[in-house]
């Protein structure tokens, strides 16, 4: 009877077997880590079309991604409208995902957006949620954003952009920019929603990073320190001057400022020449009504600069001269105004009131793709341009000085269009003077 001792029958299989121990337990560890590296790396997330709705915005903690989205806008166009240069707003949604975040302590807010191709061009906007009724407020245009970038991409960075303490600008319009917007201070409970769109192509992969650098509350009864960096708001001297195109004399003129921080316009009645302080780097439009004169709208930016000057030369009204109003918006495929037409409608009921005589012709334009005018464009452009004479009415303004015609599609300024510019640019409602 052979008696084997466990220890010299494990001595002997490990001799005997070594070689293929050792390959199992490589093969062991390599599985293992294989799997720890796939537990660590996050997911890739398909969202859905509804997720390109604020109602449909995808809960984040701290970060996501990658992430990737149908193309397009979602089920509704909730952003549109907006003018190129608008630093708080992009011109409306093309390729958007929403997403909503609440800060789980007070902090100081930083974020990235890092695209998978760093050639992909993201803009974002962060809004302040405010109650059950907020993603209506978007669709109305009476959200206002906290922070946006809407700068070109910045290949030096591989595209990024987001948030940041270094950052001076709370807004960043289109064109070149700092793709970083200034870091934001938030408070525990709080809840955001987050807008990222790619104005140029699908989405082709991004991810979301925010950091929440806590902010430590000291003892109550001393004096609060700094908690953060704070920056200077840099502003310039404006010097708004109204003239007659022809001789240069003064005119006085009631005049609006667009594009204030708060969103609110500033307004002036019968000034000629005027001075005011504004905030530097953000989009400004200036408009210029008058008895006799055509409505004039300038657009401007002032920068470094220390003074800037905005002179607007009035035309004085003739028979057969147009005003395009390209601020006066609608929901898409309906004669109803969208929030952000109040400005566009109030100065041509000013225009009109100003000028008693005058009788014009309202026009509803278009951006019809295909090359017939079809029946549908005519009867839209007609119903829109009926909408603004409604309008009129309704504010004091004799039906009799107006007619309406539907243009539909037959007179787009860009036959052709190739971006979203040039198809809002075809929408449009202009002004032709009949009788002075």
């Amino acid at each position: 009877m052979v008696i084997f001792k466990p220890s010299i029958l494990v001595g002997q299989l490990r001799t005997t077997y070594r070689p293929y121990i050792l390959k199992i337990n490589y093969l062991i560890l390599l599985f293992l880590a294989l799997n720890i590296s796939v537990a660590r790396a996050q997911e890739p997330v398909q969202l859905a079309k509804i997720n390109a709705d604020c109602i449909g915005a995808v809960t984040i903690r701290d970060s996501i991604g990658p992430v990737f989205s149908p193309q397009g806008w979602g089920n509704k166009l909730e952003i549109q409208g907006y003018k190129l240069g608008d630093p708080m707003f992009i011109e409306q949604e093309h390729n958007s995902v929403w997403y909503k975040f609440t800060v789980p302590y007070d902090a100081v807010l930083e974020m990235d957006i890092v695209p998978i191709f760093p050639e992909d061009d993201f803009d974002f906007m962060i809004f302040y949620y405010d109650g059950p009724n907020f993603c209506q407020t978007v669709v109305d245009g009476t959200a206002i954003p906290v922070r946006s970038n809407i700068s070109r991409k910045n290949i030096e960075v591989d595209g990024y952009t987001g948030l940041s303490r270094k950052a001076i600008n709370e807004y960043v319009p289109s064109g070149p920019g700092d793709p970083y917007s200034r870091a934001l201070s938030v408070k525990k409970g709080q809840q955001y929603y987050l807008l990222v769109d790619n104005p140029f192509r699908e989405n082709r992969g991004h991810h979301v990073y925010l950091h929440f650098h806590k902010v430590e509350r000291g003892d109550p009864r001393k004096r609060d320190e700094p908690e953060e960096k704070t920056y200077e708001v840099r502003t310039t001297k404006l010097n708004i001057e109204i003239r007659d195109k022809e001789t240069g004399s003064p005119i006085p003129a009631f005049v609006t400022i667009e594009g204030t921080a708060d969103g609110k316009n500033i307004e002036l009645e019968g000034v000629s020449d005027h001075q005011l302080e504004l905030a530097s780097y953000r989009a400004y439009y200036v408009s210029a009504v008058a008895k006799g004169y055509m409505l004039a709208t300038k657009a401007f930016m002032p920068a470094r600069d220390d003074e800037y000057f905005v002179t607007i030369d009035l035309k004085k009204i003739k028979q057969g001269e147009r005003i395009t109003l390209e601020d006066i918006k609608f929901v898409e495929d309906k004669a109803d105004f969208l929030e952000k037409s109040k400005t566009a409608l109030a100065k041509l009921k000013k225009f009109m009131l100003e000028n008693p005589d005058m009788q014009v012709e309202i026009g509803g334009h278009v951006n019809g793709l295909s090359k017939k005018n079809k029946k549908e464009y005519k009867e839209l452009s007609t119903s829109r341009a009926e909408a603004v004479e409604q309008f009129l009415v309704e504010h004091g303004i004799e039906s009799s000085r107006m007619k309406v015609k539907g243009y539909g599609n037959s007179e787009m300024l860009f036959p052709d269009p190739v971006n979203q510019g040039q198809m809002e640019a075809n929408r449009r409602v202009e002004i032709k003077i009949l009788r002075n």
